[in-house]
């Protein structure tokens, strides 16, 4: 008889859907406690300095490279948390040529996608949404001409609070999520928690950046194109990124040695 229908249960390799980690409720408190919680009051707190800094940061940058363009940081309220500060800078229409150039690429890219070897890949996928939404914009603006819909300060208000519900949402999800995978790696947990935010940070920054800078260089056709495209769904595409590294480094510890114990089987 085959040796693996005879051996004892304790030694069969059951399926991973038959065995979950071990939580230490009172480390997942303490996590949460000492983590998350600070972490979330912290960035309430420093909204506005963070805010001003980022508007600042953005209007130097911009007034350098486009030095006939005015930005201006403006303060706006977003509740419950009090003021936030937005960059100001006009906003213009798209041009007739414009939009026919944007409409004639977004269909050239997409029958060529539509016929390529990658056509129902993810990426592909993701690019058609974004070009379904770009064209959409093209025939909105062959028919809106008077004025736009958005101005500057609106398009920086909008991304500006879109950030800070992103990075309270990341806090949380990662805080939870973390402080309940298994009982090891304390500095792991901490590594990836603080990898998030930090990537987040410094995406987020680097976003508002170039958005500003092209609606202020081209037109506001691609206003909300940007939004869709590396919007949350773009921030969710990292978060995702950064736990699949971590989740992955700790099953290689749980499997092993050092991390006996850690697996209850069902």
């Amino acid at each position: 008889m085959d040796q693996k229908t005879t051996a004892p249960k304790s030694t069969i390799w059951y399926s991973r859907t038959y065995r979950k980690l071990h939580i230490d409720y009172l480390s997942a408190f303490l996590f949460i406690l000492f983590l998350m919680i600070p972490s979330l009051v912290a960035l309430v707190l420093c909204i506005e300095p963070i805010t001003r800094g980022m508007a600042s940061l953005t209007q130097g940058v911009l007034s350098e490279a486009l030095p006939g363009k005015q930005f201006l940081v403006e303060s706006s309220e977003y509740m419950p948390f009090g003021t936030i500060h937005v960059l100001a800078f006009d906003v213009s229409l798209p041009s007739a040529t414009e939009i026919a150039i944007n409409i004639a690429a977004v269909v050239g890219l997409v029958s060529i996608l539509t016929v390529s070897k990658y056509r129902g890949k993810p990426i592909v996928i993701y690019l058609n949404f974004s070009f379904m939404i770009h064209i959409i914009s093209c025939i909105f603006f062959s028919f809106v001409r008077t004025t736009t819909i958005y101005s500057g300060k609106e398009f920086s208000e909008i991304i500006t609070k879109q950030q800070i519900s992103v990075w309270l949402l990341f806090i949380v999800l990662m805080g939870v999520v973390l402080a309940f995978f298994g009982n090891r790696g304390l500095a792991d947990k901490i590594m990836a928690f603080v990898a998030v935010m930090l990537y987040s940070g410094i995406m987020g920054l680097l976003r508002y950046i170039v958005f500003a800078f092209i609606l202020a260089y081209f037109s506001a056709l691609y206003m909300a194109d940007m939004y869709f495209f590396a919007g949350p769904i773009f921030d969710f595409l990292y978060l995702v990124g950064v736990y699949a590294i971590y989740s992955s480094r700790m099953q290689k510890v749980f499997d092993s040695p050092a991390g006996e114990g850690e697996w209850r089987w069902l």
